[in-house]
């Protein structure tokens, strides 16, 4: 598991650590900005990574990075709904389930990596001792 993921995890956190400042702090805004816009569609993303470097020039780049600003920007809208239909909404609960969510797609295992695992162990335990 790579550094990234791991601070992907941390993020929504790490936002929700800074909702302890006061209001109108400019670190509190930009911290929890930069996570509602970015991270939970990053961390939904980050499986198909892979498949997106195979292209070549900027569509690479670009197709993962807007597909994860727009996944987030739906998170957040979807969570926020959710919470206001049962009326019970506030900012740091909508922030405490994006945080959730967000660790949990970081850090759940990406399909190719068990596929991998499982060939070499079936690999290892088809081969004969000597």
């Amino acid at each position: 598991m790579t550094a990234l993921r791991w601070g992907i995890a941390a993020s929504g956190w790490l936002a929700l650590a800074a909702t302890a400042l006061p209001a109108g702090n400019p670190l509190r805004v930009v911290v929890t900005a930069v996570f509602l816009i970015v991270c939970p569609g990053l961390a939904a993303v980050w499986p198909l990574r892979s498949a997106a470097r195979r292209g070549p020039g900027w569509a690479a780049v670009l197709e993962p990075a807007v597909l994860s600003v727009v996944l987030s920007l739906s998170l957040a809208v979807l969570v926020a709904e959710a919470f206001f239909l049962s009326h019970t909404f506030t900012f740091t609960r909508a922030l405490l389930a994006l945080a959730v969510l967000t660790s949990v797609l970081a850090l759940m295992p990406r399909h190719g990596v068990l596929r991998s695992a499982r060939r070499r162990s079936t690999a290892g335990a088809a081969e004969p001792n000597e």
